[in-house]
């Protein structure tokens, strides 16, 4: 066999070998697939949580729920096993992840369109009201400037009359509006922020007052917000890993209620992306589509 053919032939076989392996990357599922997927299951609990089981399609909704739940759990099976494989991995694909939202939204536009939830039109939260959003990024008064702009996601659907205004996954936009860097012995480290936008969809910006009033590494369902620990709750900590947990990582305390994050002396203020800022609007927010 001449030099040529000897090198065709290994080259043809590093291409074969190689497809496999880049088709993998392709078609792996990513943590923003994952987390649109944790968004739309959330919306889906708020959806089942209005529903109530004397309306005349509620065991065609819940058995169609149950579908949904035993999908989720397969492939929280996956997920998990792609992590405890080495190295760790996502262990879903795209399609997969896509086929399941697509059920999703099929569900609960169907719950939402028989139960009237669907909101167009006029509507405007008032000042004080609160939303519950997850920081897309990190940020920490060690390296952030006065005027950086941040991105995060609506944590939580929010609700006026009954209706979904806000669904969760919802972007918005903030802003550093003053740092103070952490000096050993003498000061710590502070962050103002302030959150000046959110987009209620693609083409529809508003413009936003809010203030942050508390900083937690977990979705608060407590209270009101306990019916919403439903389908998106199966997933558990196994999307918390993925995403990025932030379990012990975060660093300061909300001073007030002006925005304002404070760490203890000789310490910067750190907040891992995934974090979870409570806002109260300090203006109405007008919400006409």
């Amino acid at each position: 066999m001449t030099k040529l053919s000897t090198f065709s032939l290994c080259l043809g076989l590093a291409l074969v070998c190689a497809r496999p392996a880049a088709a993998q990357g392709t078609d792996a599922a990513t943590m923003q697939d994952i987390q649109r997927l944790q968004y739309d299951l959330q919306n889906l609990d708020d959806s089942l949580g209005a529903l109530s089981s004397s309306h005349p399609r509620y065991q065609e909704f819940q058995d169609r729920a149950n579908d949904v739940r035993d999908e989720v759990t397969s492939l929280k099976v996956q997920i998990r096993r792609g992590q405890q494989s080495q190295p760790p991995v996502l262990g879903a694909t795209r399609n997969e992840v896509e086929d399941m939202r697509r059920s999703i939204a099929t569900l609960q536009s169907d719950i939402d369109n028989a139960l009237n939830r669907r909101f167009s039109g006029s509507g405007t939260l008032t000042e004080g009201a609160e939303i519950q959003v997850r920081l897309e990024q990190p940020l920490s008064s060690r390296t952030a400037r006065v005027e950086d702009r941040f991105d995060a996601s609506v944590a939580l659907p929010v609700q006026l009359d009954g209706r979904v205004v806000i669904p969760a996954g919802t972007r918005a936009r903030g802003i550093v509006t003053g740092v103070q860097r952490a000096e050993r012995l003498v000061k710590g480290g502070r962050l103002d922020l302030t959150f000046d936008s959110i987009y209620l969809d693609d083409r529809t910006r508003r413009d936003m007052r809010g203030s942050v009033v508390s900083i937690k590494e977990n979705i608060d369902l407590g209270g009101e917000n306990a019916k919403r620990a439903g389908i998106g709750a199966v997933l558990g900590g196994v999307i918390g890993s993925v995403i990025g947990g932030t379990k012990g990582a975060i660093i300061g305390a909300v001073l007030g209620g002006g925005g304002a994050l404070a760490a203890k002396l000789g310490e910067d203020v750190e907040l891992p992306a995934g974090t979870i800022l409570t806002l109260r609007l300090e203006r109405p927010l007008d919400l006409t589509r």
